[in-house]
């Protein structure tokens, strides 16, 4: 069964020096390669992947498109593998992971996604008055210590830094949807790894979680700051709007957007200037502030739909 490792990786060298160092230290099964596809500008990426080519293993590709999504499409189409395995360029994991993934790969058949738990790597510790508003890649995600099959009606996601699906699967159900996720727009669109294991969930693929398919994942400082939360509290708003509200029936519009998402905002940028009088906690103030970020998310997508679409008279 050839098995094709995708890392892809964007103005991070030093992390992709990290990761291949981590794979030096691996054991792998016969015909597995590793595939790091480096999006946007050329940062020395290629000459680490000849310095660290991990037993010839490592293939290089680049495209100059910024995209996760569509560097990941690039990689799939280009290999002719039977197993892919996705990392991130920011994660690490134990000398036996990928044979943990072929195993199970093996096991199972085709059919099964795989994913496994993540323990956050974090460079300082997380205020906790944050914790409910950021996402398990940053406070970690497990679900015991036993290989289970996750029930459809139960299934949410596995990390994109750490997932697993054979190619036959993907041809079924279609690769990464490439207007979703880190792009080259400040605020795209998040969650093609959730919408793609959805979609194969949706055609009978089951999901298995491998409990020592651990991966350890950097979180820096900023990430547990009040203003990395807003920021993708707001880009989460961008995503429900565009996977979720979008296609909602028509209602009242004003310049385009709905009228209802305007209301919102505005009551909540109220909430947000009131939070700061005496008496309202830190916990009280970072729960409207987080809720804001959303709000304004989903009226950015709206607006970002509206002006694509052209002008638009407002409903009676």
């Amino acid at each position: 069964m050839k098995t094709a490792i995708i890392i892809p990786t964007y103005k991070r060298p030093w992390l992709i020096e990290r990761v291949l160092r981590n794979l030096t230290r691996c054991s792998f099964p016969p015909d597995v390669e590793i595939w790091v596809v480096e999006n946007g500008s050329r940062d020395g990426v290629e000459s680490l992947c000849r310095d660290f080519s991990v037993g010839d293993r490592v293939r290089y590709l680049h495209t100059p498109v910024p995209g996760r999504s569509k560097a990941v499409n690039l990689a799939i189409r280009a290999m002719d593998a039977d197993f892919f395995i996705f990392f991130d360029d920011d994660v690490a994991f134990a000398e036996d992971m990928v044979e943990i993934y072929v195993d199970a790969a093996r096991r199972h058949g085709q059919g099964h996604i795989f994913g496994g738990p993540l323990v956050p790597d974090a460079e300082i510790r997380c205020p906790s008055y944050l914790i409910p508003y950021l996402p398990r890649s940053a406070t970690g995600w497990s679900l015991g210590d036993g290989e289970i099959q996750i029930p459809a009606s139960q299934f949410e996601y596995f990390f994109g830094a750490n997932w697993a699906v054979f190619k036959s699967d993907l041809m079924t159900s279609g690769l990464f949807s490439e207007d979703l996720g880190v792009g080259a727009a400040k605020n795209s669109p998040m969650g093609e790894e959730t919408e793609l294991q959805h979609r194969l969930i949706d055609a009978s693929v089951k999901a298995v979680y491998l409990p020592r398919a651990t991966i350890h994942h950097l979180v820096p400082s900023e990430c547990y700051t009040m203003k990395w939360a807003w920021r993708r509290t707001f880009r989460e708003g961008v995503t429900d709007w565009k996977l979720i509200h979008r296609s909602e029936p028509k209602r009242r519009r004003i310049f385009g957007i709905p009228l209802w998402i305007v209301r919102a905002v505005a009551i909540q940028e109220f909430k947000v200037t009131l939070s700061y009088a005496p008496g309202f906690s830190v916990e009280r103030r970072t729960e409207i502030k987080i809720r804001e970020a959303y709000l304004a998310g989903l009226l950015h997508g709206a607006w970002i739909d509206r002006t694509q679409a052209g002008p638009q008279i407002a409903a009676p």
